[in-house]
């Protein structure tokens, strides 16, 4: 018999004993630890309980993200697991499910996670949404910028008043970044900030410009490759405009006696050509990273922009685990707002949905997606509309999970 449901906090070890045979970790779990006040709630993580042991496990984190200037209900997925000797037998399947429709009753609009397979979460309506652009700079290359103003460590347990209007200036108009004021005892800027720099060499710095305003900041673990042999990884470079953003690098730059590398996993708007002199100092790549389902269609769709003037068009889906999205969806906007309702109107765009989850997040052009090759698309009219409906838009989920 197989039961699915939220874990107890008696149950929490048992669940932290599946990640840790599931991932190839490490834990000695006869040591008794002192409580992290930072840790995740019991409840966060769901189990699959065959004759009353848990055998698998999936981590959902509540998130509130940004999606085309709206704030949207989110859940983070993360910490999925299964026993190797109960695996092949559906039970995250079954947790998804499960999971998927609880989201959907609570009112949330998308999901989110980082995948260690792309087709496995395509089956679960799951599609790659956020790109990264991994960037390598010698730290030389950055040392002939200058910025006015200042930085100044944050250590934790510090003053975080200017690290917040950095970020929610950043993510307004950044789909998929995630707001860090919802959590209560404003647990998200302690667990950012909780790095004590002189043990772990995680550093973080807010600039502030020559009038004392904070408007970017740089977050980067010092790495050691060899003797004498040092690189900065940047988890998280926030600005405001290109001031802030050249004030990052003319940080970075000024590490350069100590520095050889300077390694950003960057958004993948970031062109980082101009950077350096000769464009072909820079190395970067392209990185897929996450994948995004989106839970309620009629939600996303109510929430997306809206073009200019007044129109309208619709979008046929199907949804497997929640059949509520499934439909043709007319979608009337207008200045004031859009209109969205299910209809016996035949669809202008019939998608699947990980194609869905491109399209309304503005990952990718309604053009771009027609190139795949492996299309679960289908237009029947309409086109000029969707076009300027589904546009590209910048992305960054600045979160890890």
């Amino acid at each position: 018999m197989l039961e699915i449901r939220r874990i107890t906090a008696a149950e929490e070890v048992e669940a932290s004993k599946i990640g840790v045979v599931a991932f190839c970790g490490r834990h000695d779990f006869t040591q008794v630890e002192a409580p992290d006040p930072l840790r995740d709630p019991d409840d966060w993580t769901w189990g699959a309980f065959e004759n009353g042991k848990m055998v698998s496990r999936i981590v959902e984190i509540p998130y509130v993200m940004r999606f085309d200037g709206c704030d949207a209900k989110m859940s983070g997925i993360g910490g999925v697991a299964t026993l190797p000797e109960s695996r092949r037998g559906s039970r995250i399947r079954k947790i998804f499910e499960a999971l998927l429709r609880d989201a959907y009753a609570n009112g949330v609009v998308f999901s989110c996670l980082a995948p260690f397979s792309y087709a496995f979460y395509r089956q679960f309506g799951y599609e790659l949404c956020v790109t990264r652009r991994e960037i390598t700079i010698s730290a030389s290359d950055l040392s002939v910028y200058r910025a006015e103003g200042s930085h100044e460590m944050i250590l934790p347990g510090g003053d975080t008043e200017g690290l917040k209007k950095v970020h929610e200036k950043y993510i307004a108009d950044m789909n998929h970044a995630v707001r860090r004021d919802v959590w209560p005892d404003d647990a998200a800027w302690r667990d950012f900030t909780r790095r004590d720099p002189y043990k772990t060499g995680s550093y973080i710095y807010l600039w502030r410009d020559g009038a004392g305003e904070p408007r970017g900041y740089i977050k980067f673990q010092n790495k050691n490759q060899g003797q004498y042999v040092n690189d900065i990884e940047v988890s998280e470079l926030l600005f405001t405009d290109r001031d802030s953003l050249y004030a990052q690098l003319a940080f970075a730059g000024g590490l350069s006696a100590a520095i050889r590398d300077f390694v950003w996993s960057a958004p993948a708007f970031i062109d980082p050509s101009a950077f350096a002199e000769a464009a072909g100092n820079i190395k970067q790549r392209l990185v897929p990273r996450d994948m995004t389902r989106v839970v309620n269609v009629g939600a996303a769709l109510g929430m997306a922009r809206r073009p200019e003037g007044e129109g309208a068009y619709v979008v046929g889906v199907e949804d497997p685990i929640i059949p509520e999205n499934s439909g043709n969806w007319l979608v009337e906007y207008g200045p004031s707002g859009s209109a969205v309702s299910l209809t016996s109107r035949e669809a202008d765009v019939i998608c699947d949905l990980p194609v869905f989850a491109q399209l309304v997040t503005g990952y990718r052009p309604i053009d771009d997606i027609l190139l795949t090759s492996n299309q679960n698309i289908d237009i029947r009219g309409n086109l000029q509309t969707l076009r300027k409906v589904f546009t590209q838009r910048r992305q960054h989920l600045t979160e890890y999970f």
